[in-house]
């Protein structure tokens, strides 16, 4: 969403009842239903009567621009007179104000370290601090796969998350981390492509599993299981090399399913002709851990061939597949 603010806006922010739309706009922020919010902001074309703040139906949510700047500018002003004019507010208003900051400004960092906070300074029972640290874990989550081009791939935002699954693993409630990448990576990386920082997460999920109770990785997550997941993801969008990377990272961790992930994907490869880069580097690399036996090297080379045959002298594709074959062929 741009930052930027028509005329229009700018005249229609000069009348309204900005805190009765903080209140609503907020107080949506901080339901909680059976899925996680899908929150969407509406752009200039939506020009909402002086009636409506925001469209709503069960957990989806629709805030036209206009709306969410006027609730911005009541919270903005709440989070400045408790932090810097030291003004008593109570945490139920800071937490609606922060979470409506984080809406508009998903770089907000003062925000979102204000959240950590004031989970942080609460000494109540594990109880408590286990049900506020899982309400922001929803709310968070709904930010990161909603569709909001600059939340999903917010460095603030899945830093924060990391924050919250280890303040979660402390408490022996981490959850479901294989669920965490099904239902929060893979949806957040399909909104926004080659997400660095989504895939960065899920190995530190994996990386949390395999150290959490001083277990064994395989006893906490079900490698095939999650490798299947990825393996489908991955075929559902096989021009995204950060996809293809976890993917890898999982086959080393999880060595035995390697052989049959490598033959699937060479066989859709060459029913689908795919020459990008971002599934062929993933094959070169299967290759060149040595997981595959000489007759998948020799199917590895064929399709390689065949593929190759179909290209323009000179092309990225091309050139894609000749780095295939000279990679594989150096190591």
């Amino acid at each position: 969403m741009s930052r930027a603010l028509d005329k229009g806006v700018k005249v229609a922010l000069k009348n309204g009842n900005h805190e009765r739309v903080f209140e609503e706009i907020s107080s949506a922020l901080i339901q909680a239903h059976g899925s996680l919010l899908e929150i969407e902001l509406l752009g200039q074309s939506h020009i909402p009567d002086a009636d409506t703040t925001l469209l709503q139906d069960v957990n989806a949510i629709a805030i036209p621009k206009l709306r969410l700047v006027q609730a911005f500018i009541v919270a903005r002003r709440i989070l400045n007179e408790h932090l810097v004019h030291g003004k008593e507010v109570a945490e139920d208003r800071i937490l609606r104000a922060t979470a409506t900051i984080l809406l508009m400004d998903a770089e907000h960092l003062t925000a979102a370290n204000t959240r950590k906070r004031l989970i942080s300074n609460n000494t109540s029972k594990h109880e408590h601090v286990r049900e506020l640290l899982g309400k922001e874990k929803y709310f968070i989550d709904s930010l990161l796969t909603s569709r909001l081009h600059r939340h999903t791939k917010s460095p603030v935002l899945w830093s924060h998350r990391r924050w919250l699954t280890a303040q979660l693993g402390d408490l022996a409630a981490a959850g479901d981390l294989a669920a965490d990448i099904r239902d929060v990576v893979f949806v957040s990386a399909e909104r926004h492509p080659r997400n660095y920082y989504a895939w960065c997460h899920a190995r530190q999920l994996v990386a949390l599993s395999a150290t959490a109770r001083n277990e064994p990785q395989r006893a906490l997550l079900d490698g095939p299981s999650l490798v299947a997941d990825a393996k489908r993801w991955c075929f559902s969008h096989h021009d995204d090399v950060s996809g293809w990377m976890f993917l890898l990272f999982l086959l080393r961790a999880w060595t035995g399913e390697a052989a049959g992930v490598f033959s699937e994907t060479l066989q859709l490869t060459e029913s689908f002709h795919w020459r990008n880069e971002s599934v062929w580097y993933f094959l070169r690399n299967v290759v060149a851990t040595g997981a595959v036996d000489a007759g998948r090297k020799q199917q590895f080379e064929a399709a390689r061939t065949a593929l190759r045959a179909g290209t323009r002298d000179g092309s990225l594709e091309q050139r894609a597949l000749d780095q295939a074959a000279s990679w594989v062929k150096f190591k």
